[in-house]
């Protein structure tokens, strides 16, 4: 078992032993299994390893992956979300049956995917809700892992989106001190894989779009700057279409010069067509006929 693995793991998700056993098991359980190689029950290990987002099978020395396919098609269909490409992300995750995935962190990101694609396409509240729910309620009930985040971040966005902003501003909270903890916190962002990076930058962008949703423009031009960084240490472009888009509107709303709207919406037409973006493209190209027009 390798044992550095989890401990790298919990640092790089900034838990100590206290907040990781938290409501599990003992500290001293945690420490000596970190430190004496003394492995605790298979209940407290799963309980651990689902807390900080492994299996037990990431744990051995052959760190063999249960489910591979199951797994590749659902982080493929996560691939289509965060690049808005979401007919093939909702075609993608139809053939996952749910009853299948057989572990905590597979159903997790299950649910997550469903009540995203639900939130952004066809905003039904109760179809959505629910699968949020079954994160929130069920499958990680202490909001211990990334997915719970996300799907506060879900239901943000729907709260939003249907102007309970009241509800909305409960969720965005929770989800601008997660990012706050994560990103200025003593982590290496450069060891998160690249879904685990691309959810951090989705949920900036999409704390960004709600602040400027609540004319804090100033806070979400902030956001915006972040998230152009974050992609940049990356080469992530699949976001930039978006961050330039709502960067020029929120120059717009701001009173900004002709000039530099018609920048920022270039800027998103070029990223656009570069990332296969049609949506941002035809919204880009139409603001920047109405601009031209004025």
């Amino acid at each position: 078992m390798d044992i550095r693995k989890f401990v790298q793991q919990r640092k790089r998700m900034g838990f100590s032993q206290a907040e990781l056993c938290a409501g599990i098991c003992t500290q001293s359980t945690l420490s000596k299994f970190e430190n004496k190689g003394r492995i605790p029950s298979v209940k407290i290990l799963e309980q651990l390893c689902q807390r900080l987002e492994m299996s037990l099978g990431e744990l051995s020395e052959q760190n063999v992956a249960p489910q591979p396919h199951r797994r590749t098609v659902l982080d493929q269909a996560e691939h289509y979300l965060l690049g808005e490409q979401f007919p093939l992300a909702i075609k993608t995750l139809n053939q996952v049956r749910e009853r299948q995935l057989t572990t905590a962190k597979a159903r997790m990101q299950y649910y997550y995917l469903k009540g995203m694609i639900d939130t952004l396409t066809s905003n039904q509240t109760a179809t959505t809700m629910f699968n949020f729910t079954q994160i929130l309620d069920k499958l990680d009930e202490e909001h211990q892992t990334v997915f719970s985040r996300l799907a506060y971040l879900g239901c943000g966005i729907l709260y939003a989106r249907k102007n309970r902003l009241g509800n909305a501003e409960f969720f965005f909270t929770k989800v601008v001190n997660y990012l706050e903890r994560t990103i200025t916190a003593p982590l290496n962002l450069a060891d998160l894989t690249n879904t685990q990076y691309a959810r951090l930058v989705m949920m900036c962008y999409y704390v960004a779009e709600y602040q400027a949703l609540r004319k804090r423009l100033p806070d979400s031009n902030r956001t915006l700057a972040r998230v152009s960084r974050l992609c940049a240490a990356r080469y992530l472009t699949v976001f930039m279409p978006r961050v330039k888009l709502l960067a020029a509107n929120n120059a717009m709303r701001a009173g900004a010069t002709s000039e530099t709207v018609g920048n920022l919406l270039s800027a998103a037409l070029v990223f656009a067509r570069f990332n296969r973006n049609s949506v941002v493209e035809l919204q880009a190209a139409a603001l920047k006929k109405q601009l031209t027009d004025l």
